[in-house]
């Protein structure tokens, strides 16, 4: 049974040594280094790098904008493959692969050969970075104890943040010098980064629901369905209420406001440097209150975030809408992780983890698509960030009733 703050359950079992004093740091820097390549790299560096595709002509607006979608659904098709590719094959060859089909991916989009050339590769990047999203933190948390959870939780998430801003300063930079450098010079990174995990990756087994330590089945461990469910729908909201910020901020505060494009830059930066501290800052909130309470309370911090630009259109309030949104955006990621785990342990961790990241790509890429047809056929920034921090409210709303029923059962 879970403890009534939902910290992390006693491992099953003793034979991840990586537990022991000091020597977790290396399985959940290879960790950091997945999230970095399959997120802050393969997916958040195209943000970017889209006017540069626009305006060397290697795209044309729309095409730009269908390439990004593209990346989503091999979001949600990794996520739903996941869970299956862990139970048939060891968790880090599975990591391994996906890593170096990323590598592929990213070289791959190097030759301008249009956009029906680089969609495919675009999607195995998405596909790629979900299987990672998912399968990292289970790996590198299996075996290790519980008062080491929300530490190692952070550390691997915070790949992402630190992608973001990588991203932010170095694709600009490199753009002068072609796309062709740019993908190349990603590829380069993705490679290294890579190499790095490969042998950092826990050697041994990590049970998954339905399978045991040797692969042969096993009994399904016990799910509390209400209050997972219930998680899963307040982490699907957070995946429609981001995306507001992610897409349209930078564009709010430069057109919609007439501050220009240099401070709507600015405003995008701050995002960029709560990221990068976003996941140890979730993981050291999971540390104090326990991961269900404190998924509940980034939810609903990030739900003011997302609706203070309706409150004031004041640079300063913009700068920390920003911020607070960027660093709750790997936080959620890495205290939704841990819910899963808290609430099935390490033998259900991918299986519910990947459902609950699989719900979020799904209401990302729907709320992407229908927030951009909102927008063009209203032109309101505001009736967006609106939608967003309703959204977000819902799901923190869902999952305080979550945390009620856990504790009423404890």
């Amino acid at each position: 049974m879970p403890t009534r703050g939902m910290r992390p359950p006693q491992a099953t079992s003793t034979g991840a040594g990586q537990a022991v004093g000091g020597s977790w740091v290396a399985p959940a820097l290879a960790g950091l280094a997945a999230t970095l390549l399959g997120l802050g790299i393969a997916r958040f560096a195209y943000t970017p790098m889209l006017p540069a595709l626009v305006a060397q002509g290697w795209l044309d607006a729309d095409g730009a904008a269908y390439l990004g979608a593209a990346n989503l659904l091999g979001y949600l098709l990794g996520a739903l493959a996941a869970a299956p590719l862990a139970r048939r094959w060891p968790m880090g060859t599975v990591l391994r692969l996906a890593m170096l089909l990323t590598v592929l991916s990213l070289m791959a989009c190097a030759w301008n050969g249009g956009l029906f050339w680089l969609t495919p590769w675009r999607v195995l990047a998405g596909a790629t970075g979900a299987v990672v999203m998912v399968l990292a933190g289970p790996a590198v948390l299996a075996g290790l104890p519980p008062a080491l959870k929300p530490r190692a939780t952070g550390v691997v998430f915070s790949g992402i943040g630190i992608g973001v801003v990588l991203a932010g300063f170095g694709v600009p930079g490199l753009a002068p010098a072609g796309l062709e450098a740019v993908w190349l010079a990603l590829a380069g990174l993705a490679l290294g980064l890579t190499l790095f995990a490969w042998r950092r990756w826990p050697s041994a087994p990590v049970r998954t629901a339905g399978t045991g330590a040797t692969g042969k089945s096993a009994a399904a461990p016990v799910v509390r369905s209400l209050p997972l469910l219930l998680f899963t729908v307040a982490y699907a909201g957070d995946g429609i209420g981001y995306v507001p910020h992610t897409l349209f901020l930078s564009d709010y505060v430069a057109r919609g406001l007439g501050l220009g494009v240099e401070t709507g830059g600015a405003v995008w930066a701050a995002f960029g440097v709560g990221a990068m501290a976003g996941a140890l800052f979730g993981g050291w909130l999971a540390g104090r209150l326990g991961f269900g309470p404190a998924f509940a309370l980034a939810l609903g911090i990030k739900a003011m975030a997302v609706a203070l630009p309706l409150v004031s259109a004041a640079v300063p309030a913009l700068v920390l809408s920003a911020f607070l949104v960027g660093l709750l955006t790997p936080g959620s990621v890495a205290l939704a992780s841990g819910v899963a785990a808290s609430l099935v342990g390490a033998a259900g961790h991918v299986t519910a983890w990947g459902r609950m990241t699989a719900a979020f790509a799904a209401t990302q890429m729907a709320g992407g698509y229908a927030l951009s047809a909102l927008f063009a056929a209203s032109g309101s920034h505001c009736l967006l960030f609106a939608i967003g921090a309703a959204c977000l409210a819902a799901g923190t709303a869902s999952a305080l009733i979550a945390n009620v029923i856990i504790r009423r059962n404890s």
